[in-house]
């Protein structure tokens, strides 16, 4: 399903982009930055704090005469509980930025589109220090012709 791996395939290029950094957590010491795939599940909190951390998820596609495209949000976030800690937001945020700049087509499938954008918002809720990633890809755009080949398509999105 083109959603589903187009999720994974932002959210691998991610886990490189960050792969050797590590960060503040709480009550850890320093901790890699986990990546997660549309949600974060309970039980990862049960055994772990969820900072550092990526949420990559599927927003939604939009079909047109032009090709069709799929918009993908990342909400980064980190904990700091001192005032420099939104330097380590903007660096899991400029490590990503440009890693997907630099490598702009993914699973040889996606191809992202320009403008991108990363922002934070001004009034954090410390010791939580949030910021977002708004990304458009292009995505292949079904046709009427590929009608007697459903059954085939479907299956092998789904292997």
């Amino acid at each position: 399903m083109t959603p589903a791996l187009l999720v994974e395939a932002v959210a691998a290029e991610i886990e490189q982009a960050v792969k050797d950094y590590k960060l503040k957590a709480e009550g850890q010491a320093d901790k890699r930055v986990t990546v997660y795939r549309q949600h974060i599940p309970d039980e990862d909190f049960r055994t772990d704090t969820y900072y550092p951390l990526a949420i990559v998820s599927w927003q939604g596609s939009q079909d047109g005469e032009d090709g069709s495209l799929a918009t993908v949000g990342v909400t980064f976030g980190v904990y700091g509980d001192d005032k420099e800690a939104w330097r380590d937001l903007l660096s899991i945020m400029e490590r990503t930025r440009q890693r997907l700049l630099i490598f702009r087509k993914l699973a040889d499938r996606f191809r992202i589109q320009l403008p991108t954008k990363f922002e934070t918002i001004e009034n954090q809720p410390c010791p939580f220090w949030f910021g977002y990633a708004t990304l458009v890809y292009t995505i292949a755009t079904p046709t009427e012709e590929l009608a007697g080949r459903w059954r085939e398509i479907m299956e092998e999105d789904n292997e």
